[in-house]
């Protein structure tokens, strides 16, 4: 019986220590598994918030920093950091030596919280201190700062580059409505591109500029899908043009864009936009002479007579032959219709009558249409366009019609204007007529013609065709 308890003993003895030593090996291999996790896991990480195998932290590093900090009573001052405003580096992989060298000085010599490279152009630094506040001019001396202590070359393949840089900054603390970083990133993005164009390279963050330009942006994304998916967006309507004995029979009008949109804007805000991108204004322009073109064919279709319409053109158009190719094909069905077509060219002293641009102009008046200078002024440059002799109506700006406030009142500048334009037997147009003084003054001229509210706000197209049915008007 003893041998027995013996041997069961012995029996449980060895099973547990069989047990035992299994055990041992699994958690060995448990661990080893879990290093390797650990490890696999470190490695990733590295992947992820490093360049490669080097100790440069990326963009990703940099945000995750940032977010740990605690929002409430924290204030942030933010750079991007052009390695050179023309680039230095050309790879990061190829350069880490040169990157992490200029990493660690920079990192030294500034002392951020946070820096990190971005790519093998830029960098992001951060600065973090307590306080809700913000001082504009404090962080803009903070901005210079930061430039005055980057190193002024860098060693890239044994050689000594000279390199200089564009710095865009801004400052926010943690209850700002501009905290996130894909928000952040946006407007240093934005702020680069006015310090590159800077002369010292740096530029701290407008944000009432940064809403301005980007509702542009906004406003030009809409124009474009209008203009190039859904020209019935746009309708016209029609400004008389009188002679002051006889303001019953419009002798021309003026066609003028208008466009339907949820946030009902008008020419005044969206026209300037449209004139910085040729590509649109020319779009614009095409849809303009197709309404003009389509409303004249209908008049002729009913054996009426037409009457002069101005349609609003930049010199920019007449710079390539788009204009021309577009108005010869309308008219290959209706040819008449050109000599009731007068483009209006707006002055400015940005774009000079080039060669290209006279050329195209003979062509598009041996089509049979006719232009017209817009917001004539009394300066030199103004008459060197008449020498031309492409031009057979000028408009004067209403800047000169308004000093014309009282019965007894006069515009030396207009008189002026009026007595050369009588010389070159050239009509005038003077428009944003008023008051009855500036009516009764415009009287006295025999060249003259007028537009303005006071005798006529826009018409609609229905209320311009029923104007022209009723009367008959000859080409003036």
């Amino acid at each position: 019986m003893n041998n027995l308890f013996l041997l069961l003993a012995v029996g449980v003895a060895v099973v547990s220590i069989v047990a035992l030593v299994r055990m041992s090996t699994l958690r060995k291999k448990d661990q080893k598994a879990l290093r390797e996790i650990k490890k696999a896991k470190s490695a990733l990480s590295k992947k992820i918030f490093y360049h490669g195998d080097s100790d440069i932290p990326n963009y990703r590093q940099f945000m995750q920093k940032l977010l740990k900090v605690e929002r409430k009573f924290t204030r942030y001052h933010i750079s991007l950091i052009k390695l050179g405003k023309q680039p230095v580096f050309d790879d990061i992989d190829e350069q880490l030596a040169s990157f992490s060298e200029l990493f660690n000085t920079i990192s030294k010599s500034c002392e951020p919280f946070a820096l990190a490279l971005y790519d093998s152009e830029y960098m992001l630094m951060a600065f973090v201190t307590q306080g809700t506040g913000s001082n504009t001019q404090e962080a803009i001396e903070k901005q210079k700062d930061i430039l005055h202590k980057l190193p002024e070359q860098v060693l890239i393949s044994g050689t000594k580059v000279p390199i200089d840089y564009a710095i865009s900054s801004l400052s926010l603390t943690g209850y700002s409505a501009i905290y996130g970083m894909d928000k952040v990133q946006r407007r240093l993005t934005y702020s680069m591109d006015h310090a590159l164009e800077s002369e010292d390279g740096t530029f701290f963050h407008n944000e009432q500029l940064y809403k301005a330009e980007m509702y542009k942006k906004h406003v030009l994304r809409k124009l474009t899908s209008s203009i190039s998916f859904n020209p019935d967006d746009f309708y016209l309507v029609f400004q008389p043009m009188y002679i002051p004995s006889d303001l019953d029979k419009p002798k021309r009008y003026e066609a003028l864009i208008r466009w339907k949109n949820h946030k009902n804007l008008g020419p005044k805000t969206f026209i300037p936009m449209l004139k910085s991108q040729p590509g649109l204004q020319e779009g614009m322009t095409e849809i303009v002479l197709n309404q003009v073109f389509s409303l004249f064919k209908v008049q002729l279709d009913s054996k009426k007579d037409l009457t002069p319409i101005h349609v609003n053109i930049t010199k920019q158009e007449l710079n390539t032959e788009h204009l021309f190719g577009h108005l010869k094909q309308l008219l290959k069905g209706a040819p008449a219709i050109a000599s009731f077509i007068i483009f209006e060219v707006e002055q400015n002293d940005t774009l000079t009558e080039s060669e290209l641009i006279k050329s195209n102009m003979r062509k598009i008046i041996n089509l049979g249409c006719r232009f017209s200078i817009d917001n004539f002024g009394n300066d030199r440059k103004s008459y060197q366009l008449l020498s031309n002799g492409y031009y057979k109506t000028i408009k004067v700006d209403k800047s000169y019609i308004g000093e014309v406030r009282d019965r007894h009142a006069t515009s030396k500048s207009l008189e002026q204007i009026m007595s050369t334009a009588k010389r070159s037997k050239l009509t005038v147009i003077v428009e944003g007529v008023e008051n009855r003084y500036q009516l009764d003054y415009i009287k006295s001229f025999e060249n003259a013609m007028l537009q303005g509210y006071y005798i006529s706000a826009p018409l609609s197209a229905h209320n311009y065709l029923s104007m022209e049915n009723k009367q008959s008007v000859t080409l003036s």
